[in-house]
């Protein structure tokens, strides 16, 4: 099978930020590390109003069969208290597990350009191919760090939190995502690649629109322990948020 990634797109209250950020690193991340096949995770953000805050995470896998594997339904269905607690505030969520069709480059940025869209199947493959092509000529100047282009069937399953449903049999859905060291180059470079992206993909919706988000966290499978139970936080930690409501 081929490598693989999963996105995810999430905004949640600003009024539980930092217990946001100390569940997401400290036990929600690293207990999803743990089934065979996840090999790595890196937390991207931004915050728009005063009300909501915006992530994208990105999950490196070593193929699809990750996020099937039994260890990884039992994370998904057997949630430990301080994720279910979590999971109550999560909105605007959109989960895409994509088999990488294109990636070129070298390291971590601490800015991504993300984008998620709608692509007629009968021409997604090569299409996404042609504008790794235009990226990879982009990574040769020194323009951006790395890039990597995912296909996915619409509607995957995901048990936890319900999404919208894409009626259209006949599309396939695509993940861009492109890393730069600085913000300013991947602003100087969006009308290019936004132009690339239209003329290749020929999109028919857009799932999630173009976004640039700060790199915030990064983590790999050789930091945690394989049992779950070994990165439950510890009491003191969940307990300085027991009174926020």
């Amino acid at each position: 099978m081929r490598p693989a990634f999963l996105s995810l797109w999430n905004d949640y209250p600003v009024a539980f930020a930092e217990e946001y950020e100390t569940w997401h690193n400290c036990e929600h991340v690293p207990e999803r590390l743990t089934p065979p096949g996840i090999r790595s995770a890196r937390r991207y953000g931004l915050s728009e109003d005063e009300k909501v805050n915006r992530y994208f995470t990105l999950y490196e896998l070593n193929d699809l069969a990750a996020v099937q594997h039994p260890a990884y339904l039992d994370l998904v269905r057997r949630p430990t208290p301080w994720s279910q607690k979590m999971r109550q505030h999560f909105s605007n969520v959109l989960r895409i597990p994509a088999e990488t069709t294109a990636f070129g480059g070298r390291g971590m940025g601490a800015y991504v350009w993300v984008q998620a869209l709608a692509v007629h199947r009968d021409h997604a493959a090569a299409a996404s191919v042609k504008l790794g092509l235009v990226l990879h000529g982009l990574v040769r100047a020194g323009k951006v760090l790395a890039y990597r282009i995912g296909l996915a069937e619409p509607n995957q399953e995901y048990e936890v939190f319900a999404q919208v449903a894409q009626l259209d049999p006949d599309l396939l859905n695509v993940v861009v995502v492109i890393e730069s060291s600085r913000r300013d180059a991947l602003d100087q470079l969006q009308p290019t690649i936004q132009n690339a992206v239209r003329d290749t993909l020929q999109p028919q919706a857009t799932l999630r629109r173009e976004r640039l988000f700060k790199f915030l966290a990064s983590f790999c499978e050789a930091e945690v322990p394989a049992d779950r139970t070994q990165i439950l936080a510890a009491e003191a930690m969940r307990s300085r948020f027991e009174e926020v409501c």
